[in-house]
């Protein structure tokens, strides 16, 4: 069983490799090595899963610590929409001292009317979202953050950043003030790390960008 593990954790390295994004922070041979070690104790990854590192953003704005997520294969959803979910590990400490931990499961999605192939990006869920909701927002994202941009001229916290790029980063359920009802919102994410929360209101069964919010952080 352990054999059979290491030879599947060790096509996950290689696997990470081609397709992990640049980060922050590469991984080192070593720390590689002691993720593979530490992966080697844990329950089997699922067939077809892949393996990403990516770094922790640190409170401070250095460089955090190092995170692996084994990401599972994508599932076909509703429609165009496709899931999946990460399962992080993270490690502490610096040295001989360096421990991995493992911390949470995040789940994602995105659109593909093929094959639901993985991506590079996926969207993150940071409330469960039902399908048939999920994929209206997915597919409109890009018309409700140009009514957003209009929003955000009469905001003063979003106004600076009108113009920036931006890139669908998250979808969340809240309040956009205390006492609101709760909405669905956009989290987007422009290429000067700033974030812009689209608030939704729905009409029939169409979305509306309804109000903004730019939060420091996702």
């Amino acid at each position: 069983m352990q054999g059979s593990t290491s030879r599947l954790l060790a096509l996950l390295l290689l696997c990470s490799a081609a397709h992990a994004q640049e980060t922050a922070r590469t991984p080192t041979a070593q720390e590689r090595q002691s993720f593979h070690d530490y992966q080697a104790t844990q329950p089997a990854p699922p067939k077809g899963a892949r393996l990403v590192f990516d770094s922790v953003p640190a409170a401070d704005g250095g460089n955090g610590a190092l995170q692996a997520s084994v990401e599972a294969p994508p599932h076909r959803g509703r429609g165009a929409l496709c899931r999946t979910e990460r399962i992080n590990h993270v490690l502490h400490g610096n040295g001989k001292q360096a421990r991995w931990q493992s911390a949470d499961t995040q789940y994602y999605a995105w659109l593909d009317r093929g094959a639901c192939r993985a991506v590079a990006e996926p969207v993150r869920m940071l409330q469960r979202v039902p399908d048939a909701e999920l994929e209206g927002v997915l597919l409109y994202q890009k018309s409700l953050l140009e009514r957003a941009r209009l929003l955000m001229a009469g905001n003063t916290a979003c106004a600076p950043a009108r113009a920036y790029p931006f890139v669908l980063a998250a979808v969340d359920v809240g309040a956009s003030r205390p006492g609101a009802e709760e909405q669905y919102a956009l989290v987007f994410k422009s290429d000067r790390n700033t974030f812009l929360r689209i608030w939704l209101r729905k009409s029939g069964a169409q979305y509306d960008a309804w109000n903004v919010t730019c939060p420091a952080m996702l």
